[in-house]
């Protein structure tokens, strides 16, 4: 047999195994997705045995997550200082972990674990015809990704709170409210991440139907009552390793219920009611 017509049997050949294998896997990837299902609803159903509705439109799991330390980074924030105040800012350790910062346009403090309070001049620059663009797009030039989860309107100002992302994924327990009057920019506070990611740590996140069933075994050791869970989303949240250090990302559920929130540990299932 000539090369030619040979070489293009053996690739046919390696079309046609390599086919086959994709039409294996994607078999296999079904069985599973179908076996998850399963058991995802018979676990909503004997929450529901035991009074808890679950809406399963809005829970997800969290696989992929992983747990991570973020150094602090002076200097990115000493940078977000000079954003919000303007290039000549005058830097100042308080001790305890916090630094503040004085410009031409207010003051800024941060503190360790990224609690964040700005307040401004009623002369500054920062003046808004449309607050929620102008957030957004503030919160864009400072490198922060977010996103809107909130808006309000009272006594003549005008409250926006954002939710900070960290690559991509939820950090639940940073966020920031904009205050603006008389269409300027008053307040910015809460709290952001402004620092270098660690190496990511590997960690086995519990499966959806085994999160649930510990949640309903907490609920229940804790007293707490609730009878329908609304959302449960995953996402981070941070705690602060030390007054000079960072933050520690951990992965997490929100669950949100018809009476509380609570950070559910995506790894050993402890419960946490959010603070109000």
């Amino acid at each position: 047999m000539e090369w030619k017509k040979l070489k293009n049997l053996i690739i046919l050949i390696l079309l046609v195994v390599n086919g086959f294998l994709l039409v294996l896997v994607g078999a296999r990837r079904e069985e599973d997705l179908r076996y998850e299902r399963t058991a995802l609803e018979q676990t909503v159903q004997v929450l529901e045995k035991n009074g808890i509705e679950v809406e399963l439109d809005a829970v997800a799991g969290a696989a992929g997550l992983t747990g991570m330390s973020v150094e602090r980074d002076l200097e990115q924030e000493a940078k977000l200082a000079r954003a919000l105040l303007g290039e000549e800012v005058q830097g100042e350790n308080r001790g305890g972990g916090l630094y503040l910062y004085r410009g031409a346009w207010g003051q800024v403090s941060v503190r360790a674990g990224g609690g964040l309070s700005a307040e401004f001049e009623p002369d500054s620059r920062w003046d808004a015809d449309r607050p929620e663009q102008h957030a957004a797009a503030l919160l864009k030039k400072l490198g922060v990704e977010a996103e809107q989860i909130g808006a309000a309107e009272e006594d003549g100002q005008t409250f926006l709170r954002f939710r900070q992302s960290w690559n991509g994924t939820a950090v639940f327990s940073c966020e920031v409210e904009f205050v603006y009057r008389d269409g300027r920019l008053r307040s910015l506070t809460g709290a952001l991440i402004m620092g270098a990611a660690g190496t990511a740590e590997a960690c086995q996140v519990l499966t959806l139907p085994t999160a649930l069933m510990r949640f309903s075994e907490e609920i229940a050791a804790t007293g707490d009552v609730c009878s329908a869970i609304r959302s449960m989303e995953p996402g981070y949240r941070g705690t602060v390793q030390s007054l000079s250090g960072g933050i520690r990302l951990s992965p997490v559920w929100l669950v949100t219920t018809n009476t509380a929130g609570y950070y559910l540990d995506c790894v050993t299932g402890a419960l946490t009611r959010v603070a109000e």
